[in-house]
């Protein structure tokens, strides 16, 4: 009788055991690894923590990684629709806050990846200009990125509000417009353009942001990710990732000039994760796939 018990009991434990070792969540419980969506727009931070993302997920933890390039708009757009999973270069309160409020009700925050983040409008160190003021009754023409960017937004209101009739705005790409302001630089040229803080142009120029006593641009920004709301019923692995990812300014300035050297920003992003192991090994622990045990 006892021997019968005691072989019971082992077969209960071992069900038992069995149960616990299959009942652990795992992202890849199908052959196919599961993707995620995220979206990125042409700018430089953005572009790094995007593919920075990227390779964590793919390498790292299993999945597979669907970048789209689009505008801010339809960043948040497609966020809200649920077309797409994650953004992670949202910048906010300030730069983004009509994109947010348009579509608040149908995303989340995941966490802040860099907080030490400012925008504004920046000129050479050698510019006698040093206030957004003094350009009042200067036809200087300050060159921006995209309409639809917030910085622009920010910009048009400061024209407004500092009163600067005879400023005008132009509008090009963030390439376009840091070519420009680089052969400015070399013949030691005025110029102003909309400028924001994480970015290489601040390493490779001696360069300052004007100052804003009317605070038009705020007087700092977080870069958050954000996502499509219920993201963390579907990839809860994808949410810890980005709650443990924040970067210091000199990992986020080391990033994007790394990214920028590289004629494939891949390429840029893998050697920055190379020199960063330890800190990629933290945001990534105990969230990679299960290794498969050899009996």
């Amino acid at each position: 009788m006892k021997i019968r018990i005691l072989n019971v009991a082992i077969v209960l434990l071992g069900f038992v055991g069995l149960t616990a070792c299959t009942s652990q969540p795992q992202q890849n419980s199908s052959s196919e690894p599961q993707q995620v969506k995220i979206v990125y727009t042409d700018w430089s931070e953005a572009i790094a923590l995007s593919q920075l993302s990227k390779l964590m997920l793919e390498e790292e933890m299993g999945f597979e990684v669907q970048l789209k390039l689009v505008g801010v708009d339809s960043a948040y757009a497609e966020l809200a629709r649920g077309d797409a999973d994650v953004f992670a270069d949202a910048w906010l309160p300030e730069t983004q806050s009509q994109y947010w409020a348009k579509y608040a009700d149908s995303l989340e925050k995941l966490s802040i990846l860099y907080p030490h983040a400012r925008t504004g409008l920046v000129v050479p160190a050698y510019s006698r200009f040093h206030s957004i003021g003094d350009l009042k009754s200067s036809e200087t023409t300050i060159v921006g990125i995209e309409a639809d960017a917030g910085i622009m937004f920010q910009t048009r209101r400061a024209i407004t509000d500092y009163q600067l009739s005879t400023v005008s705005l132009k509008n090009l790409s963030e390439k376009e417009m840091t070519t420009q302001f680089a052969e400015a630089y070399k013949r030691m040229e005025e110029m102003v353009i909309t400028g924001w803080e994480p970015h290489w142009l601040f390493d490779r120029f001696k360069v300052r942001f004007l100052d804003d006593p009317k605070l038009v641009f705020g007087e700092q920004e977080n870069i958050y990710a954000i996502a499509t709301k219920g993201l963390e019923e579907r990839f809860p692995q994808v949410v810890r990732l980005f709650e443990r990812m924040q970067l210091s300014e000199k990992q986020m300035n080391s990033l994007i000039y790394l990214m920028s050297s590289e004629a494939d920003p891949e390429d840029g992003v893998r050697e920055w994760m190379q020199k960063n192991e330890y800190l990629v090994n933290q945001w990534v622990r105990n969230l990679r796939p299960e290794r498969k045990k050899i009996m």
